[in-house]
């Protein structure tokens, strides 16, 4: 059986954040060794090291969801994904900027009067500025160039006309249409309705939103309750949304239903 291609989540997998915050705090570390802003004055390191660990990886975890979310939103609205990226920085300083000023002149209370607060929102905008340029190169174009099932490659060439009664069944996976044959599968990138265009001629229903099922590719029918499934050929098993059960069974495909 194929596996399906998850849709990544918009804020990002487990593993990318696990990456993202130890890197936070290698840069924290680093930072807080190197005291910049004058900040290797105040106090030793063993007071600058967890400052900046926290405020980096809190800026980590703050600007990363705010570049993923404005991406995003930015290819909801059709334009360009760099575009979200001078609010993300100026907007995300000012959040991120204050409650951290706070805590800076709780440990350092001299900070107060050495930088005023349009000076710290300065140089926490020059911190933030490479964060989020990290995360749009990284992050946020990748996640929006959409991929294939590992180990298997999109095909853009359409449907071979020679046999398309080789075709077994038409299944949406993301972004593409796994097409199953008698001799195996391969995905082509694009809409369900464009795929089973090339089928002119065979014998089949879109069973699902998501699904389109040849005839000679069922061999039983399955009922859970109120849903049905069709059992396929090779082992899989096909839904069938409840909108499309008048269609299967006016043209005879449900006449041998069994309990699941």
């Amino acid at each position: 059986m194929a596996a399906t291609a998850p849709k990544a989540p918009i804020l990002g997998t487990v593993r990318e954040w696990a990456i993202d915050l130890a890197v936070g705090v290698a840069i924290g570390v680093l930072l807080g060794l190197m005291g910049p802003f004058g900040n290797f004055f105040n106090g030793g390191a063993h007071v600058r090291i967890p400052y900046w660990v926290g405020s980096i990886t809190c800026g980590m975890i703050l600007f990363g969801c705010l570049a993923r979310v404005g991406g995003a939103a930015a290819r909801r609205l059709g334009v360009p994904e760099w575009a979200a990226l001078p609010p993300i920085i100026l907007v995300g300083s000012v959040i991120q900027g204050a409650p951290l000023r706070v805590v800076a002149i709780a440990l350092w209370p001299g900070i107060a009067r050495a930088v005023p607060p349009l000076e710290w929102y300065g140089q926490c905008v020059a911190i933030s500025t490479p964060i989020v340029l990290a995360y749009y190169f990284i992050r946020v174009r990748h996640a929006a160039r959409p991929s294939a099932p590992e180990g298997l490659a999109p095909v853009a060439a359409p449907l071979p006309a020679a046999d398309p009664g080789a075709v077994l069944y038409l299944r949406m996976e993301d972004h593409y249409v796994r097409i199953r044959t008698e001799h195996g599968s391969r995905l082509e990138m694009g809409p369900l309705a464009r795929v089973t265009a090339g089928l002119g001629g065979v014998e089949g229903l879109r069973t699902h939103r998501s699904w389109w099922v040849a005839r000679r590719a069922i061999v039983g029918v399955e009922r859970d309750g109120r849903n049905l499934r069709l059992r396929l050929v090779d082992g899989e098993t096909a839904p069938v949304s409840r909108a499309s059960v008048a269609k299967l069974r006016a043209a005879g495909w449900l006449a041998e239903e069994t309990a699941a």
